[in-house]
């Protein structure tokens, strides 16, 4: 059994402890972080739901969700506003420390340049790019701790996949009474960055309601709960500093950030943002560490979207083969389109899905299964929850007409390679 303490201390060596490197030619260096090192026969996962389909699933009682479509009374903002709210929620938002298979490479061999008594310009220039150390890869144990929350009674909890990344060995700590319960994973998505697991709770506990996202305004006020570097259950206060958007270095697949200036930290990453009504509106994910106060969370209504497959565990996405972009006011005029917004098709992949149902370059892609998509990413967040075998209904604007096209996605199979 992991305890908090002795994983927090191993932990705090890893990041700050002094190594000491002897002078033998043997190094080590993580590599292998986005690959599957735990299969999901491991006992680590939970299958409760694994034979179901999405049809078969209802979500109605999955989380708590409050009405927060409507227009609503600002918040008093006076001294104890964000302890109310800290206080109200804390018993929520849990801390996560896990063991887990990690790869590294092990590099062994002897450069001749580190044993010939002179160094010889032509020969040591070749023994340079001449590999004569030969990378050994191995598997590991490796510790790691982060945040989540708690969405339903039931015991299930919303982090990041990279928390709990090849886990072997999952252990939640409650706010109250830190008491340590073990976890399982129901489902993860890494495309998204969302994890589900579970605990078997021996009590009531405290959830936490979801917001929505889409109704977040530059500007407002957010709180951000985690476990930063090891300090349980602290709160950071800022700003929404933008939405929809794209975070340098980080997963170039989800393109709809949120940005605060709420302090996370390493450790705070699966937390909560929460807006001042107490309602969680992203999922704290990462902090860039060459700025000040540029944090990172994941919208919560994306969260919403892909909740059908982590609670499956079942996290492949239908292949249309598209390529569009945001349409251009320049190309809109180019093609007679009278209305401001839409997606532009730029490339269809032969033999896709998308060609077989008459999709063509320049259409312009209107709605999607009824709901308008006028801004780009809308249409990807509504991609990112459909699997294959879902049908599309696409209404595209060409050569001056509205129409509508249906497609079947399909599983897209791996490209040889070479």
């Amino acid at each position: 059994m992991i305890r908090p303490l002795k994983s927090f201390l191993f932990w705090m060596t890893l990041c700050f402890g002094v190594q000491l490197v002897s002078g033998c030619t043997v190094s080590q260096t993580p590599r292998g972080m986005e690959k599957e090192l735990v299969g999901r026969d491991d006992p680590i996962f939970d299958h409760s739901f694994e034979q179901l389909s999405l049809k078969e699933i209802d979500l109605k009682n999955m989380w708590v969700e409050r009405e927060t479509f409507e227009d609503r009374d600002n918040v008093v903002i006076h001294n104890n506003t964000f302890a109310d709210i800290a206080e109200r929620i804390k018993a929520g938002v849990v801390n996560i420390y896990t063991r887990n298979v990690e790869e590294k490479e092990a590099r062994f061999g002897i450069s001749p340049n580190d044993i010939l008594p002179i160094r010889i310009p032509l020969l040591s220039y070749l023994f340079d790019i001449i590999p004569f150390k030969v990378p050994i890869p191995y598997k590991t144990e490796g510790f790691s701790l982060g945040s989540g929350f708690i969405i339903n009674e039931q015991g299930y909890i919303l982090t990041n996949a990279h928390v709990i990344q090849n886990a072997t060995d999952i252990r939640v700590v409650l706010s109250e009474g830190r008491k340590e319960y073990p976890a399982k994973i129901v489902g993860a998505d890494r495309i998204t960055d969302t994890a589900l697991i579970r605990i078997e709770p021996d009590h009531m506990l405290t959830v936490l309601p979801l917001g929505n996202s889409e109704r977040l305004r530059i500007g407002e006020m957010v709180l951000a709960i985690g476990n930063p570097l090891g300090l349980q259950h602290s709160v950071t206060s800022g700003i929404v500093s933008a939405t929809e958007r794209v975070s340098p270095g980080l997963n170039e697949k989800l393109l709809d950030f949120i940005q605060t200036d709420s302090a996370i930290n390493p450790g705070s990453s699966g937390g909560p943002l929460v807006n001042l009504h107490g309602e969680v509106v992203g999922i704290n994910t990462a902090v860039v560490s060459q700025a000040q106060s540029i944090g990172f969370a994941i919208p919560i209504n994306m969260v919403k979207k892909v909740m059908p497959m982590l609670v499956l565990g079942k996290t492949e996405r239908g292949w249309l083969g598209v390529q569009a972009v945001p349409l251009m006011p320049e190309k809109a005029f180019e093609l007679k389109y009278p209305h401001e917004g839409g997606i532009l098709v730029v490339s269809v992949e032969k033999d896709s899905p998308a060609e077989k149902s008459g999709i063509k370059v320049n259409d312009i892609i209107v709605n999607l299964n009824g709901r308008p998509v006028g801004r780009f990413i809308l249409l990807r967040r509504e991609l990112l929850a459909l699997t294959p075998g879902a049908e599309l209904i696409l209404t595209i604007f060409r050569d001056g007409t509205i129409r509508e096209i249906r497609s079947i996605l399909e599983k897209k199979e791996k490209e040889p390679q070479s």
